[in-house]
């Protein structure tokens, strides 16, 4: 759809005058403050032995909250997928049931794995196929994310609804005096940014250039989310599944987010920060005081104004019309009793080994690649050591974060400067706006057959080619 000039400035006036006629208390019932309750997703364990079944199909939701269900894709059911919750030093099985009408394949991203167990274009699964992996858990508390890697296909893929959580506990996580209890004091969100049309269903349409931005900010695949919580801490798990969008966390009152881990697992000691980035595949554990029982809401930077929403009606817009996250509404006229926060989460880990050599990634912008080749699954990009470290330096004219599976990692420096303090733990995705310096530490080993795949999570230009294969070779 398109109009004029001299239609637009028309149609302008006409709803300025509209909004300016509408009572001042109708405009301010009409303001997002919360009006959805947060859908937690339900939580699977494997216990016992027990396979874990995640069914990938067609299914109806509602983005709204009412009842008005559009189709989308999903896992078991339901719009993105249940939260997986393993164990430290179990065998998982999960088994992979494509019932879409496509070749999907599946990864856990942050899953420390063999390259032959971690999903993506050798282990596709055409339509009506299972894939079974058994998933050795042999890494640290964290929260990662599974989600479709379907060569030249990820985009679309994970924009339609194949996403959902991953946890993993362990002994330092259980006996943390940290928020533990799924969906009452420990919540996942899962953030993403759509486009919805008249009828509030998904509308994905790939730019030429760059990655994926649309106007409408989901959390957990609803808008204006809130939630009820005790008066205590509160855990929440913060997960940017958009396809490109970075965003800028801040809450309603200015209070601090207590970072107590990323990517892979705790960080040393909480860090208190007044705003808080979440880079796209990049997950964040924060912690919220809620003692004081006032309402508070997490907000992700400035709504679009009257003019950029005029716009949006002609034309695709990429500017948020709502930027709440979701709205924290305590309850109870007394505050839970609480332990004290650690002001330790781990121990002290001294790194066993330097980089044994330095490598140099520049990551496609105006066009796809890096070091300037697209990727090719038949050929291997980068061959390591497994139990070795290496000094990896990005560099990305265009923002974007990027992705490494089968490894875990240190952020050295950011263009020249120390990390911000909760980018100080073990990370697996990084924002690369100019230079980062990485130590990579090599945990796993892969194959020419079943490779590790580094790729940009602007899934977009991952999808044309801005990836990379990585072969480990075992530890003798």
């Amino acid at each position: 759809m398109s109009c004029s000039r001299r239609q637009f400035i028309q149609l302008s006036a006409g709803v300025a005058l509209a909004t300016s006629a509408m009572p001042y208390t109708a405009r301010a019932a009409s303001a997002p403050a919360g009006d959805t309750p947060l859908p937690v997703p339900p939580l699977i364990e494997s216990r016992r032995g027990q396979p874990l079944f995640l069914t990938l199909q067609r299914s109806h939701w509602s983005f709204n909250g009412d009842s008005n269900k559009v189709p989308v894709w999903g896992i078991n059911g339901m719009y993105l997928g249940p939260t997986v919750r393993v164990y430290s030093g179990d065998d998982v099985k999960l088994i992979y049931s494509n019932r879409l009408n496509e070749p999907v394949a599946m990864t856990v991203s942050g899953l420390q794995v063999p390259g032959a167990l971690m999903g993506g274009a050798p282990r596709m699964m055409s339509a009506g196929v299972d894939w079974a992996p058994v998933l050795p858990i042999r890494q640290g508390a964290a929260t990662l994310w599974y989600h479709a890697n379907t060569p030249n296909r990820m985009a679309p893929h994970v924009y339609n609804g194949l996403a959902g959580m991953w946890l993993i506990e362990d002994d330092v996580s259980k006996t943390l005096p940290l928020p533990k209890h799924y969906g009452v004091d420990d919540f996942p969100l899962v953030i993403q940014d759509k486009r919805l049309d008249n009828f509030a269903t998904p509308v994905y349409d790939p730019p030429q250039d760059g990655g994926f931005l649309g106007d409408t900010l989901l959390v957990n695949g609803v808008q204006n989310p809130y939630v009820e919580v005790s008066r205590g801490w509160v855990r929440l798990r913060l997960l940017n599944a958009s396809n490109s969008r970075r965003y800028d966390l801040a809450f309603s009152d200015n209070r601090p987010f207590t970072v107590i881990a990323s990517d892979q697992g705790f960080l040393p000691a909480p860090v208190a920060v007044q705003r808080l980035s979440l880079a796209p595949g990049e997950r964040r554990e924060v912690l919220v005081d809620m003692s004081q029982g006032d309402v508070v809401s997490i907000t992700a930077g400035t709504a679009a104004g009257l003019m950029d929403r005029l716009r949006g009606l002609f034309e695709p817009s990429s500017i948020l019309a709502n930027t709440l996250v979701l709205t924290l509404r305590p309850t109870g006229l007394l505050p839970l009793v609480t332990d004290n926060l650690p002001m330790r989460l781990l121990a002290d880990q001294i790194l066993d080994g330097a980089a044994v050599r330095t490598r140099e990634f520049r990551i496609g912008d105006g066009m796809p690649g890096i070091n300037g080749a697209l990727w090719n699954m038949g050929r291997i990009d980068t061959t390591a050591q497994q139990g070795s470290f290496e000094r990896w330096i990005l560099h990305a004219d265009r923002p974007q974060s990027l992705h490494i599976q089968g490894v875990m990692f240190l952020i050295k420096s950011v263009n020249g400067a120390q990390p911000m303090g909760e980018d100080r733990g073990w990370k697996d995705t990084v924002w690369v706006d100019g230079d980062v310096e990485l130590l990579v530490s090599f945990t796993q080993s892969s194959s020419d057959h079943f490779p590790f795949v580094y790729y940009s999570q602007t899934l977009e230009l991952a999808d044309r080619g801005t990836a990379g294969q990585l072969l480990v070779n075992p530890s003798a």
